[in-house]
């Protein structure tokens, strides 16, 4: 949504609230979208219960403009009603795109975990339980997206990430367990993907990666290896 500022742009997270259900038509089902600012172009937005009330908050990229790129994730907490304080801006690498959630410090607290296309790095913001967070953390190898799954079945979260090349790769990132990550395999992807999941495709109790790939909409999908990639 544009502002009435040439040039600028309207931020907002958008909650739709869902008003019951019942036999008539889906229309007018959900209550007028209440708005909460955060910064310019949000980009991807993720949702964890973040200070431990039982309330979801939410996690938002912010991408910023081409002509100043954006460097920030806003965090906006949860009431329970729908409603969010106000955003909590952090910072992490050039023009975040992509976010994820999950407890990579094994300390039962979602973190956040961030891809950014500007400098091709993941960033990972580590979870004080009161609804703040540490400084990020970046590791080579990000971009464009990120999917968050144990890939090498030693216990501890992963990231498997687009990095923004122009043969792209999709890079495996494993975690030690402590918030911090180490580059892994790197797969060559005959496009760019668009986006990414995780699933065990084949039954065999391993995570499984499919991404969609250019405008082709053909997909790819790789099953990971049991020992951690190299």
């Amino acid at each position: 949504m544009r502002s009435r500022f040439p040039g600028e742009l309207s931020a907002f997270l958008v909650v739709f609230l869902l008003s019951g259900f019942g036999p008539s038509a889906s229309a007018g089902r959900f209550l007028t979208a209440p708005r909460f600012p955060n910064k310019a172009n949000p980009a991807s937005v993720a949702l964890a219960d973040f200070n431990g009330d039982g309330n979801l908050d939410a996690v938002v990229v912010n991408a910023g403009f081409p002509f100043a790129l954006g460097t920030t994730v806003s965090v906006l907490l949860g009431d329970g009603k729908g409603t969010f304080q106000a955003a909590v801006n952090y910072t992490v690498g050039s023009q975040p795109e992509s976010v994820a959630v999950g407890d990579f410090n094994g300390d039962g607290k979602p973190d956040i975990a961030v891809a950014n296309s500007g400098d091709s790095t993941v960033s990972v913001l580590l979870n004080n339980g009161d609804g703040t967070f540490q400084a990020a953390k970046n590791t080579a190898g990000g971009g464009l997206f990120l999917v968050v799954g144990d890939f090498n079945g030693d216990g501890k979260l992963d990231i498997a990430t687009i990095d923004v090349s122009a043969l792209p790769n999709l890079t495996i990132l494993l975690g030690h367990g402590d918030g911090t990550f180490t580059q892994g395999k790197s797969y060559t992807l005959t496009a760019r993907a668009r986006a990414l999941a995780v699933g065990d495709f084949n039954h065999d109790g391993k995570l499984d990666i499919v991404a969609t790939l250019g405008n082709t909409r053909c997909s790819w999908a790789m099953e990971t290896d049991p020992s951690p990639a190299q």
